[in-house]
This record gives structure tokens, C-alpha cells and sequence, in this order.
């Protein structure tokens, strides 16, 4: 009885994805709403099954999608079904939501490193030098339009353009890794709540407002800031790759403080939800306004705010 049913939803849930990703990539533009769907079958099933039926479903989907789409297939199979059977598993074992968080983020990353390996040694295409080669095209449009106009654009904005493109090799590995932490929370914020309607239990998220990061982030940060005075021109250095990711994955950690101060600020005065949400909003469209969420990030680490604020209640 136990296998009759692990074979049924077995084949349903590979029937759903496979009619999925025909639509995905046969029927235009529709990729741009199902690929936030994609791994809702891996996870609905690894919820439900031990893991050896679970990498069954991932292989048998795999072979799959391989005769449906070829390489595209292949690529979205490895992406939301890896990130999907390790947030099913944790689903099943009753894992706290940030460790299904984490855990999927790594997934994620893991298959795009896959995927831009596999790119590189079998088709011989180099995604970042691609992206900076475009980016260097686009630099030169620009100039020639410039030109057009009757302008005559500075050799020095040219090389700061040029050196920005540059520096997107040694920005790699943060992006990817930001990247993949982004994209699998807005999986999670898309997925969990569809599978809770399917009667799935699915865990919670702490309030944003209770998210507060160790004192030791802004000691490194200081001694990353210093580090940076060091850089040189010379943008495939090992040390400038190291300060520049570390610079920007500790920034946007001090953001995420500053914003979570702003909602916690938010609770404490008891003011409407919409408030803090319409704060964060305008702040990112105003990206000069980050430099301050960071400051605010940094105040509340270093002298601990919310404890103050508490103290005055």
C-alpha cells in the first residue's frame, strides 16, 4: 500500500512538472511566472517520502527534462529540483525555517557552480567573461552615441566605465552567493505558503524585526575597511577579490541590521505595518538613503538601540 502510494503521487507530481516545463519552454513568457513554481513538485514530494524515493523523483524528472527541452531542461531540473528536495527534506524532518533556508541557498548555489562548470568545460563558454564582454560593448555604444549627439565624452569616464567592468570578475563570487540567497527567499515566500494550502506543515519565519546579527560583524567590517586602503589598480589580484567581496557581503549585512532596527522601531511605537514597508521601499529606490540604513545598522550592533529602547519603556 505504502509503494501503490509513493508510485501515484510519484507519477502526478512528475506529470505536473513535466506539463510545467513544456509550458516553460514552449509557450512564450511563461517561464517568467512558472520559474517560481518549478520546484514545487520536488518539494511537495520530498515532503512526504524518505530520500531515496525523493532522488528517484529527481533523476527519473531529470531524464525527463532532458528529452523535453535539452539543455534548458536539464538546467531547470538541476536548479529547483536540487533547491527543492533539500527544502522538502527539511520540511519532513521538521527543521527550523532558517536552517531550510540556508541549507536551500547553498543548494541553489552549488547547482548554478555546477552549471557554469559544465558551461565552461563542455561548451567552452565563460559566463562572466561573456557578461563583461557585453557590459564593455554597452560602454562603447554608449560613447558612439554620445559622440553622435555632438558630444565628446572624457577619456576619464571611459576608463572608470571600462574599470567597472573590470572589477565584475573579482565581484563574482558575492553576487552569485547574494544572488542565491535572494532568489531562494522569494522562492520560500512564493512556495511555502501554496504548500501549507495543500495541507503541508510548514514551518515560520521569526519576525524580520527580531533579525540582529553578532558585534563581531562590525569589528571585521572596520578591519575589512582598512584592508581596502591597500587596494591597487591591479583588479586580478587575490587580496582586492577578497576585500571587495568581503566590503559588499558585510554592507549588505549591515543593511538588513539597519532595516530590521527600522521594523523592530516600527513594533516598539506600534505604528501600522505599512509604515516601515513604505520606509524600505523608498530607501531602496533612493539608493543614496542605503549609506544611512547602513550607519543605522552599525549604531544598532555596536550600542545595542533595541536594549535602550527597552530600558526607557
Amino acid at each position: 500500500m505504502g509503494n501503490a502510494r509513493v508510485l501515484t503521487e510519484g507519477a502526478m507530481f512528475l506529470a505536473i512538472f513535466s506539463i510545467m516545463l513544456g509550458v516553460a519552454i514552449y509557450v512564450p513568457f511563461t517561464a517568467i511566472v512558472l520559474q517560481f513554481v518549478f520546484l514545487l513538485p520536488f518539494l511537495l514530494f520530498a515532503a512526504k517520502h524518505p530520500i531515496k524515493y525523493s532522488l528517484l523523483f529527481f533523476m527519473l524528472a531529470f531524464i525527463i527534462s532532458f528529452f523535453l527541452g535539452s539543455v534548458i531542461g536539464v538546467t531547470i531540473t538541476l536548479l529547483y529540483g536540487v533547491t527543492g528536495l533539500i527544502m522538502g527534506h527539511g520540511i519532513q524532518r521538521n527543521e527550523a525555517k532558517g536552517n531550510i533556508y540556508v541549507a536551500s541557498s547553498i543548494g541553489f548555489l552549488f547547482s548554478l557552480l555546477v552549471l557554469f562548470v559544465v558551461a565552461k568545460l563542455f561548451f567552452q563558454f565563460d559566463v562572466i567573461n561573456e557578461y563583461q564582454q557585453m557590459f564593455k560593448n554597452t560602454v562603447n555604444q554608449y560613447m558612439d552615441a554620445l559622440t553622435a549627439l555632438g558630444q565628446t565624452p572624457s577619456m576619464e569616464l571611459r576608463e572608470q566605465l571600462l574599470e567597472m567592468g573590470n572589477l565584475i570578475g573579482s565581484m563574482a563570487p558575492t553576487v552569485l552567493a547574494s544572488g542565491a540567497f535572494i532568489t531562494v527567499l522569494i522562492l520560500i515566500a512564493v512556495n511555502f505558503p501554496i504548500a501549507k494550502w495543500l495541507k503541508v506543515e510548514v514551518p515560520r519565519f521569526k519576525p524580520f524585526r527580531n533579525v540582529t546579527f553578532p558585534k563581531v560583524i562590525v569589528w571585521i567590517y572596520l578591519v575589512v575597511l582598512l584592508c581596502s586602503m591597500f587596494i591597487t589598480d591591479d583588479t586580478s589580484s587575490f587580496f582586492q577579490m577578497v576585500i571587495l567581496n568581503a566590503v559588499f557581503l558585510l554592507q549588505i549585512l549591515l543593511m538588513i541590521q539597519g532595516f530590521s532596527f527600522i521594523f523592530y522601531y516600527a513594533h516598539f511605537k506600534k505604528w501600522v505595518k505599512i509604515i516601515p514597508i513604505m520606509a524600505v521601499i523608498l530607501m531602496i529606490l533612493l539608493p543614496f538613503l542605503l549609506s544611512i540604513v547602513r550607519v543605522l545598522g552599525i549604531i544598532d550592533i555596536g550600542f545595542n538601540l533595541r536594549q535602550r529602547l527597552n530600558h526607557k519603556m
